[in-house]
């Protein structure tokens, strides 16, 4: 049952995917659905095939373009890689739109740029070669064209550095926080300072990846029962 107070829940994919994929196939949608919340699953910035532009200073405010989407009320988000910056920014940035967040596939890259953006770019741009990194290859095999543009995504991993976050930042966020990644994905082993800034325990699932994450039965399960705890007036009672 959802706790009494249950605003929508904003599901945000990460860079290359799409709703679809990440939520709707893996049963994200149907099981938040059945407990009566309302979901919302909009495409990030430059996403679909809606004429996205392949202009990289298109993208420079995520979060910004992004909030329009959004009800005017507070929400839930799960946010899962590049979703998953983008939600810390919008609750930094936007703490009264925010309820409680559920961030998947992110770790201190939350504080730096993707570090295989460019060559990820090159290899939407023009095909991999020898040079492309193994965790591109491993972006490739997830990239589904008929859902993205990828001279556009390629813009979005060219954009000007944004979201821009600090510790300082981070450890403003009041809403409650669960941090899940998998425990094969480069994010986990990253440090710690995501986790020490929102002071709270990172959960790592045994034999899952980066971009299997939101298959994951048990991520779906552990965050959908987060989402119907009744509001928490500190983060600190909420580390899973």
């Amino acid at each position: 049952m959802p706790a009494p107070f249950a605003p929508p829940v904003v599901l945000l994919h990460g860079c290359g995917g799409s709703p679809e994929q990440a939520f709707a196939q893996t049963g994200w949608i149907a099981a938040l659905e059945a407990s009566s919340r309302t979901v919302i699953a909009p495409r990030l910035p430059g996403h679909g095939h809606d004429r996205p532009s392949h202009d990289p200073a298109t993208y420079a405010d995520l979060a910004a373009a992004l909030l329009p989407l959004l009800p005017a009320e507070p929400v839930d988000i799960v946010g899962f890689s590049l979703g998953a910056k983008i939600t810390l920014d919008l609750a930094v940035r936007y703490p009264e739109r925010i309820n409680r967040i559920v961030l998947g596939g992110l770790g201190d890259n939350a504080f730096a740029p993707e570090t295989i953006g460019d060559a990820a770019a090159r290899a939407l741009e023009h095909g991999p070669d020898d040079d492309t990194p193994p965790p591109v290859h491993a972006f490739l095999a997830t990239w589904d064209p008929a859902l993205n543009d990828p001279l556009a995504i390629a813009a979005i991993l060219r954009r000007p550095a944004n979201p821009v976050l600090s510790e300082d930042d981070i450890a403003r966020i009041s809403a409650p926080v669960l941090l899940v990644n998998g425990a094969d994905d480069f994010v986990a082993s990253m440090g710690t300072k995501l986790a020490d800034s929102l002071n709270v325990q990172q959960v790592l699932l045994p034999g899952t990846g980066h971009f299997d994450l939101t298959a994951n039965t048990r991520f779906r399960d552990m965050a959908l029962a987060f989402l119907e705890t009744a509001p928490a007036t500190d983060k600190e009672d909420d580390r899973p």
